[in-house]
């Protein structure tokens, strides 16, 4: 009887991983999410994962470029964003959470080719979100 029982226990240990596995953190999962997007070139997905204000800054801009067209297009949000030149380098090899707490947080990836990148991440409207620094003085033709 034994002897069945050794094969079983470790079979359910290899399934499971080992005991000492654990889930990675929601903010980190967020981070690979956003970094596998990007390295998609997947604007619209993208818009779903920036911070609120962001967004928010994306919608206003869209609105401007749609007046600006004389309203003959209606020009989408991501249509605003632009993912260009992300190198193949940025496959992610490793990513964890190096601070934060239940509403902020920080998350290190770091890629295949060893640099590191620091997503700071928000939480807002249930999910976990990319910060997107927010651009200098706007513009006059910005502020109207």
């Amino acid at each position: 009887m034994r002897s069945a029982i050794a094969p079983l226990v470790l079979a359910i240990v290899l399934a499971t991983g080992g005991c000492g596995d654990e889930k990675e953190a929601a903010p980190v999962i967020a981070a690979r999410h956003f970094a596998d997007v990007v390295l998609g070139g997947d604007a619209k997905a993208l818009v779903g994962l920036i911070d609120v204000e962001a967004a928010a800054r994306l919608e206003r801009a869209a609105t401007r470029a749609s007046d600006q067209v004389g309203g003959r297009r209606s020009i989408e949000m991501y249509e605003m964003l632009q993912i260009v030149d992300v190198p193949y380098s940025l496959q992610i090899a490793k990513a964890e959470l190096v601070g934060g707490d239940d509403q902020q947080a920080q998350v290190a990836l770091t890629a295949a080719d060893g640099t590191q990148h620091i997503l700071h991440m928000v939480f807002q409207e249930g999910s976990w979100r990319v910060r997107v620094p927010t651009p200098g003085p706007a513009t006059a033709d910005e502020s109207s």
